[in-house]
């Protein structure tokens, strides 16, 4: 750890106001920029980011930070966010199932059909990039890498998209059909 990192720290725990402000006007336009590469939600990044700098002031007594601030920083933001993706993975995984069946099943009544053709407007209504993406995945079944690589971008953009594309059917098939249940 660099001298001047270890006087940051210092005057943090010291709980210097002036140093603690200067350090957030500093890193927080970066670390914004930095979490939206991951989470594509600036409400949401805006909460990791300052989450880690109330994190940091409430528990400065404790500090234990053996690498540069900076790289502390940017590690516990990005930490935030995969946790953030993690945590919405898990809960959306289970609720698109059903429309997974829905859009996969050949076999289905009239109720169904007209439900179907609901959910393929709302799908064909995303911004055509996160439509494309979100049919690749649960129409084709392709993997999230096979996509990223088929259109020549990240993979954390591909699970960015399916997400925004997940929250989006929500709302309007929310709307549209009054189905809770569904996403």
């Amino acid at each position: 750890m660099r001298i001047e990192d270890k006087l940051l720290v210092n005057e943090i725990q010291k709980r210097n106001k002036d140093v603690f402000e200067a350090l957030f006007h500093d890193y927080y336009p970066p670390l914004m920029k930095f979490a939206e590469g991951f989470v594509f939600d600036v409400e949401v990044c805006e909460d990791i980011v300052q989450n880690i700098f109330v994190h940091i002031w409430e528990q400065a007594e404790y500090l234990n930070i053996t690498t540069s601030f900076k790289s502390y920083l940017y590690k516990a933001v990005k930490n935030r966010c995969l946790n953030h993706l993690r945590s919405l993975k898990i809960e959306d995984k289970h609720q698109l199932l059903y429309l997974e069946a829905c859009l996969n099943d050949s076999n289905v009544d009239l109720d169904d059909t007209e439900l179907i053709r609901k959910i393929e407007q709302a799908i064909n209504e995303l911004p055509p990039k996160m439509a494309d993406i979100f049919k690749l995945k649960y129409v084709e079944e392709n993997s999230v890498r096979d996509i990223a690589t088929q259109l020549n971008i990240s993979e954390n953009t591909i699970k960015t998209q399916l997400l925004r594309a997940k929250d989006k059917l929500r709302v309007t098939l929310r709307e549209n059909l009054n189905l809770n249940f569904m996403l």
